[in-house]
């Protein structure tokens, strides 16, 4: 466990995250016709969704780390192996949409956990994402790497039925929220197993927890029951990544030319608003 700590400590440490947008063809956009996002010769579609480069589908396609898969007429990052389902890609903004899982601990288990691992070029946005947990007596944590050891922590307690609070709100009595540390590479949500939903499990048996996007969720009560919140949510959560191009400032780049990533007459190369 210390060995994979310090490979991703390692990884976070090399991550300046300064230019983005490798391929902002914007430029080229005119309203009555359609400027080509990707490679030429890739495929520049999956289902409803627009690959651009630096993504890429298929060999010579994408920039290194931006490789995505489309199956069934959905795009997976790598592969639908990994469970990381792209569902927007935003040059401009320097960030993608994907779905990530929802780590979950009934009252008669131990441990419970959902991780992920970004890559190379993508972190967590701590703008617009938050960890959430849903249960009753719940102590859940967010550990991760930017370049430290960080982690964050949220706790939801409810003695019965009555005490959960049904406004929609993550107040603390069914539902918490706090905010993640930023430029988090690696993340694992996990739960505290001095805490358990064994005095409450007549109404709520598990407890769950996530990193999204803060203003998509609304806490249910029903949320509480069986297995209902994973049961609604069973493909994840929508959670947002910023990304990069590359991790140097762009004049320095540019004196890179077999590594730069906006040698397209299309694009240029700006500052991350994320770094």
């Amino acid at each position: 466990a210390e060995k994979e700590a310090e490979i991703h400590k390692e990884m976070a440490a090399a991550l300046p995250c300064l230019i983005f947008a490798a391929s902002l063809m914007l430029a080229s956009i005119k309203s009555s016709t359609a400027s080509r996002m990707a490679k030429p010769g890739c495929q520049e579609t999956c289902g409803n969704l627009t690959i651009p480069y630096p993504f890429g589908i298929g060999e010579g396609c994408f920039r290194e780390g931006f490789d995505v898969s489309c199956e069934n007429n959905s795009v997976y990052r790598h592969n639908s192996s990994s469970r990381i389902k792209i569902y927007n890609i935003s040059l401009l903004g320097g960030q993608a949409r994907v779905t990530t899982l929802i780590a979950s601990k009934c009252f008669n288990e131990t441990g419970g956990w959902a991780w992920l691992n970004t890559g190379k070029f993508f972190t967590i946005s701590t703008k617009a994402n938050k960890l959430t947990a849903v249960g009753c007596n719940t102590l859940a944590f967010l550990g991760g790497f930017n370049e430290h050891r960080v982690g964050a922590g949220c706790f939801s307690m409810c003695a019965d039925r009555r005490s959960v609070d049904e406004s929609g709100q993550c107040s603390g009595m069914g539902c918490c929220q706090t905010s993640i540390a930023p430029n988090l590479n690696f993340s694992n949500v996990t739960f505290d197993d001095r805490f358990d939903n064994s005095e409450v499990s007549g109404f709520n048996p598990c407890s769950y927890a996530f990193v999204a996007e803060q203003d998509w969720f609304r806490f249910e009560a029903s949320y509480l029951e069986d297995n209902k919140l994973k049961e609604k949510f069973k493909d994840g959560v929508p959670t947002l990544l910023d990304w990069v191009a590359g991790n140097e400032y762009c004049n320095e780049a540019v004196k890179n030319m077999s590594t730069y990533a906006c040698i397209s007459k299309n694009s240029r190369c700006i500052t991350s608003p994320n770094a």
